[in-house]
């Protein structure tokens, strides 16, 4: 089993890779949902929603970290990273780092999933899943669907992909819909600050000797969903290798690196300042 790591590209130019590795596994990870709703109510008494954004929002937290102030400085640097906006991907278990697009959504009751490679190689290396190993399988935004499988076993590189069969059939009828990415449960490959938290430390200590990490973190939908060669409003185009050919110079108006900006893939009328552009849209039900 592996340490619990973070992982990010430096803004700006985001050149250079960073990994926090903890030294050991987190004291507390847990995830809550937001998810905008609005519900009409007709004159017969029938109820509908209108489902809009929803996501995670990830609490990682470790009291009296055993590497103390020479690993809490590091966070000093992440935090600033976090705080203008960029993203960072965490791992609670290293050696479990992978995540994947899946080639086509599976449908209900299916068992037998088909992933294209991990575009994520170049930060967390090359791990796969494993029997009995548990997995998210989610869809993008508004009304996003999401649950968690077990592995029964796996045909699988993290540089060419392969298939996955769980040990029974998915919840959810993924075909014709969005695409769909598969994760680790307890990996996050795009994760950035929410701005009510920006400007509180991450790192708190207790006399200047003990140190805790506590921070949120929420996935950034539209940039993950950006890593996934059958995209929304694209298709079959290449993911971005990071920290490598998409890799800018430290230029005003530059386009992002790193983690924020999967090479080729960015969005049509995207703003080069780093904000990003809000979906509007609803599905109702």
């Amino acid at each position: 089993m592996g340490n619990a790591k973070f992982y990010y590209y430096p803004m700006p130019n985001g050149a250079v890779l960073k990994t926090i590795d903890m030294g050991e596994s987190l004291g507390e990870l847990f995830s809550d949902f937001e998810v905008d709703a609005n519900d009409g109510v007709s004159m017969n008494g029938g109820i509908f929603r209108s489902v809009g954004r929803s996501g995670e929002v990830v609490t990682i937290q470790r009291d009296r970290m055993i590497l103390g102030e020479d690993l809490a400085r590091k966070f000093v640097a992440l935090q600033n990273h976090l705080d203008r906006g960029f993203s960072c991907a965490f791992a609670s278990d290293s050696d479990k780092a992978w995540a994947a697009p899946l080639r086509y959504g599976p449908t209900a009751n299916t068992g037998a999933l088909s992933c294209f490679a991990n575009p994520f190689t170049a930060a967390v290396g090359t791990n796969i899943v494993a029997a009995n190993d548990y997995i998210v399988l989610e869809t993008q935004p508004p009304a996003m669907l999401h649950e968690i499988a077990k592995i029964d076993s796996v045909t699988l590189s993290a540089a060419g992909g392969g298939s996955i069969a769980l040990n029974e059939g998915v919840n959810f009828h993924y075909r014709s819909g969005p695409p769909v990415f598969a994760r680790y449960y307890r990996f996050w490959p795009i994760l950035k600050r929410p701005a009510a938290d920006v400007g509180r430390n991450i790192i708190t200590n207790e006399g200047g000797r003990l140190f805790s990490l506590s921070l949120r973190l929420v996935p950034d939908y539209s940039t993950l969903f950006a890593y996934h060669p059958v995209g929304v409003n694209r298709t079959q185009v290449e993911t971005g290798i990071l920290g490598g050919t998409n890799t800018p110079a430290d230029s005003p108006g530059g386009p992002r690196g790193g983690l924020d900006a999967p090479r080729g893939l960015e969005e049509p009328g995207a703003p080069e300042d780093g904000s990003e552009a809000m979906m509007n849209g609803r599905f109702s039900y």
